[in-house]
């Protein structure tokens, strides 16, 4: 990749972060209401918090809720320029102990189920696409429908069967009572996955339906290309031909998709972290959200988004690297 071709790509993914930060800051803000008009429930009511007048507006002055939003916006680069996150009100807490208790559960939870769902359905959708036949029209009308259910309905629907109905797993949490304490290091670990597993499954079947309608397409419009037949000829076994040479190119599809679907992911752990109350940022951003604790949302949402850009544009430089076609 040439120096140009690198300079262009920072500069526009440069602007993309600016843009992201200034969306960041106008949507909380958006909202109905501030942190000092939403009680404990989420309700918006100018009485609902018990403080005094005089503390209420010390209160505006700390968070700058007294100031025009041109004075609040520029306060707050100012303190992201410091590493300073600011306090919650809601949990009355740093906003960077809070992410730093959240972010291992959403990352174990999100960063397990991409990577389940890519792997799954990638294998899924190049298996039914290089036996083409009744089967492969099959598993892609099941793929078309798994694709259009939403994080809510699928978690509540194993959350039902195989917590309610089967008792198989927890109800609710991240982890049991005291686990650590009563099971050692491997039990608890172990009990930690017995929680998140209808949790992971949720998003693992939300995802995987992507992958598998890409990895299928991406193989179906190869499987009878020139070099394939090439292959045939020389007398490579069939399993060889799939993977020496036409699934590298159901590759750069699927791994343009992880960054696309991480973010989609992170929407739905917000959905599912709340159904099953794991907790992680997920939950963390419901509850902000309800409190209109603008330090939290700013924080969460601003981490989230600037993690999906830098993963989209660490995979744009590898696809440029990978794919002859696109390098300058």
């Amino acid at each position: 990749m040439s120096a140009p071709a690198l300079l262009h790509l920072a500069l526009r993914y440069l602007t993309l972060a600016l843009l992201l930060l200034v969306a960041n800051f106008a949507l909380p803000r958006a909202l109905p209401g501030d942190p000092l008009d939403v009680s404990a429930a989420g309700e918006l009511s100018a009485a609902a918090s018990p403080l005094s007048a005089s503390a209420r507006a010390a209160l505006r002055a700390q968070y700058r809720l007294d100031q025009p939003l041109a004075e609040q916006f520029v306060g707050y680069v100012s303190d992201l320029r410091r590493g300073d996150l600011g306090w919650s009100l809601a949990f009355a807490a740093p906003v960077h102990t809070l992410i730093a208790q959240r972010l291992p559960w959403t990352l174990g939870l999100v960063g397990s189920a991409v990577l389940l769902a890519a792997l799954a359905g990638a294998l899924l959708g190049a298996a039914a696409a290089w036996r083409p036949g009744r089967s492969e029209g099959l598993a892609l009308a099941g793929a078309g429908l798994v694709a259009g259910l939403p994080e809510l309905l699928i978690a509540l629907g194993l959350l039902l069967v195989f917590a309610v109905w089967l008792g198989w797993f927890p109800l609710l949490g991240g982890r049991s009572p005291f686990a650590q304490a009563e099971l050692g290091g491997l039990g608890a670990l172990l009990d930690v996955l017995h929680h998140l597993a209808l949790p992971a499954a949720s998003l693992v079947i939300a995802q995987s339906a992507a992958f598998f309608l890409v990895a299928h397409n991406a193989l179906a419009g190869v499987r009878g290309a020139p070099y394939l037949r090439t292959a045939r000829g020389k007398g490579l076994p069939e399993r060889r031909v799939l993977i020496r040479h036409a699934v590298p190119n159901a590759l750069l599809p699927v791994l343009t998709l992880i960054a696309i679907r991480a973010g989609h992911a992170f929407g739905g752990a917000i959905v599912v972290e709340r159904i099953f109350a794991v907790p992680g940022l997920g939950l963390l951003s419901y509850e902000a959200l309800r409190a209109r604790d603008y330090p939290v949302m700013q924080a969460v949402f601003l981490m989230a988004g600037l993690g999906i850009l830098g993963a989209t544009a660490l995979l744009e430089i590898l696809y440029r690297w990978l794919d002859p076609r696109t390098r300058e």
